[in-house]
């Protein structure tokens, strides 16, 4: 495969073998992701004598779209021929779109707009932005004084697109016709609310977004009592049981066999935090800050944390607070700005 052209601008990527075939005309394409843990996504590119379906783009960086052109000039390819499939609404994932949309090109997502997910972002922010500047310190970075009001700088994972590009819905049980594939949609609500992922039944692969990865757990997020992201994303794993999966490719991290024992050891996971999160209310931890903070995470001194990393560290705490508020094993109150968790009376 050709590495990127000479007038291209360079990023700290490495453009040699950054394309390549997973299943008959359909290739990976290792997209940088700058200045995140992450590091890369995986963007797929379908490609047949005339068309070319790429599925999820990158952040809305200019290392994301010199990577894209890349892999177009790579394949021989222009955008004149592409339709785009977000598997869900992160930004590492669409924002892109910002920089690569062109009139007319058609875009499927288990979306009707992209106002549904900033309208969603508004409502968190009225809950998450007090509960996060609780846990800042002045030093950190991200927070800033406006007037003597603290404000957050929010992280790239929670920008909205600058626009708002038409989009084709795409529901459970639709097909996808990209190249020579017909590709099943499924809903697997939980990691995001919009998040689906796209089964091939001749090859046996799943196209699966950030629903399952190999090496890391998908982050489940709530800021809402009422939203139990957890139950939904514990439901999305059942549905993988259907489908009879040779390979699975994931939106970070290489393809992947073995599906079903990942599965089983996401749910572990997840119930064993559970416990551990009704411990640390049974022994007095009342507070999302305390619960988050006295929670075992891969790094210690939560305290220390940056600014962003405390947001997700939270969100994923509420989320399995929340399951257990819905499954009747600790009771909830909230006064404002402060949300309070105990065993129920």
């Amino acid at each position: 495969m050709a590495t990127a052209s000479a007038d291209m601008p360079q990023y700290d990527f490495d453009y040699d073998g950054f394309i390549t075939e997973v299943i008959p005309r359909v290739y990976r394409v290792r997209v940088p992701l700058p200045d995140n843990p992450l590091r890369e996504l995986n963007s797929y590119f379908i490609v047949d004598d005339e068309s070319t379906t790429i599925v999820d783009v990158g952040f809305d960086h200019p290392a994301c779209e010199a990577a894209l052109n890349a892999a177009l000039d790579a394949l021989g390819r222009t955008w004149d021929t592409v339709q785009i499939v977000l598997t869900h609404s992160h930004p590492d994932h669409t924002g892109n779109l910002d920089r690569i949309y062109r009139n007319g090109m058609r875009i499927c997502a288990n979306l009707h707009s992209f106002q549904e997910v900033e309208n969603l972002q508004v409502m968190e922010a009225k809950v998450f932005q007090p509960l996060v500047r609780q846990a800042a310190r002045p030093q950190d970075e991200g927070l800033s004084f406006e007037k003597g009001v603290p404000r957050l700088k929010l992280h790239a994972e929670l920008l909205p697109l600058k626009h708002r590009p038409s989009v084709t819905y795409i529901e459970e049980g639709d097909t996808v016709s990209a190249g020579a594939y017909e590709f099943e949609v499924i809903e697997t609500p939980g990691h995001d609310n919009w998040h689906i992922c796209l089964y091939e039944p001749t090859t046996k692969t799943m196209i699966i977004g950030d629903h399952v990865l190999e090496r890391i757990t998908p982050a489940i997020s709530s800021w809402f009592a009422t939203h139990n992201a957890l139950e939904e994303f514990m439901e999305s794993l059942g549905k993988m049981n259907r489908y009879d999966v040779d390979l699975v490719l994931p939106a970070h991290g290489d393809p992947f066999t073995g599906l079903t024992n990942r599965v089983m050891y996401l749910k572990d996971h997840h119930e064993k935090r559970l416990e551990e999160i009704y411990e640390l209310v049974a022994q007095g931890h009342h507070d999302i800050i305390s619960i988050s903070q006295n929670a075992r995470w891969k790094y210690p001194d939560w305290c220390r944390w940056p600014l962003d990393q405390k947001y997700f560290s939270m969100a994923e705490t509420m989320a399995h607070l929340v399951y257990l508020v819905c499954d009747g094993k600790i009771k909830q109150t909230i006064c404002g700005d402060e949300y309070r968790f105990e065993l129920p009376s």
